[in-house]
């Protein structure tokens, strides 16, 4: 149990510094959501394919052999991996990453209300306080308190709830497949697919951003740290504590998220921020504790 929880924590540490990372290279080295998205997607899922042909041969790519994957396959790929990145890194370009991190917890409502429609019941009656407490929160971090004027951008919001839209495809779109498939089989050629098209639909420009020793470092820590051992770490600890347990650690990405920022950056939050961010917090740990919000 306790390695479980160790093993979450390194998770949401380096998922934490991953966010943070991208803010880091945005604001100093030029790099636009576009190229880090593209580069990160694309080599993450080679690695993973290669990792897969080497552990089953001629079996690889099962996951994309048969033509009734391929709805659940797409909407994985471009609509949960891809809308989840691509929305979170132009989310942090235009805000910070504690911020975007929260936004994007946000999408757990999305899974609650869209899973409520496709088994045509009511959502658990903890769901209903939940929201209320969430969409406080978001409207203190996004106001301040007064309407009137906008603290998080409109373009930071937009593309944050993207990736709130995204977290609910990455969690839904693959049950099926998962039923089958291992969680790499289907994340190796969804990942790639999301950065290849991501490369042919915003054409970056790779020469823009500005390549020495720290960019390429924290572009290496974005696929390796922020991607490859986290998502292993993750796995490994769910295994250890439970898929519950596992979720309500996982959390814990917003706080560290928000002492890096602080630390590294000297990142401030006014009160409001700070309350807004622990109601948000909040109201996701509420539906992660005790019995399922799901239907």
């Amino acid at each position: 149990m306790l390695k479980g929880i160790l093993l979450i924590f390194l998770c949401t540490m380096m998922w934490a510094l991953n966010g943070n990372v991208g803010a880091y290279i945005f604001q100093n080295k030029a790099f636009t959501p576009d190229v880090l998205v593209a580069i990160r997607l694309t080599a993450v899922g080679l690695i993973l394919l290669v990792h897969d042909l080497r552990r089953s041969g001629r079996y690889a790519f099962r996951v994309v052999r048969k033509r009734e994957n391929i709805p659940a396959f797409l909407l994985y790929s471009l609509g949960g991996i891809l809308c989840m990145q691509y929305g979170y890194f132009t989310a942090i370009a235009h805000s910070n990453a504690p911020t975007t991190t929260l936004i994007q917890y946000t999408g757990m409502f999305f899974v609650i209300f869209v899973s409520s429609i496709m088994n045509r019941t009511w959502p658990k009656p903890i769901v209903y306080p939940t929201l209320a407490l969430c969409s406080l929160g978001l409207f203190l971090m996004v106001t301040g308190g007064d309407p009137s004027n906008l603290k998080v951008s409109s373009k930071a919001l937009f593309w944050g709830l993207v990736s709130a839209v995204g977290f609910m495809n990455f969690n839904l779109a693959p049950v099926g497949l998962s039923k089958t498939y291992r969680s790499m089989e289907i994340m190796g050629p969804s990942m790639l697919l999301g950065g290849v098209l991501l490369i042919l639909l915003t054409r970056p420009d790779f020469t823009a951003p500005t390549w020495d020793m720290t960019s390429t470092l924290c572009v290496l820590f974005t696929i390796i740290g922020g991607t490859l051992i986290p998502f292993w770490a993750f796995l490994e600890g769910a295994r250890h504590t439970g898929a519950q347990k596992s979720s309500i650690f996982a959390l814990s990405e917003a706080v560290f998220s928000a002492i890096v920022a602080m630390v590294l950056y000297h990142l401030k939050f006014q009160a409001t921020d700070l309350v807004g961010m622990l109601m948000i917090f909040g109201s996701v740990l509420l539906l992660s504790v005790g019995k399922s919000p799901l239907p």
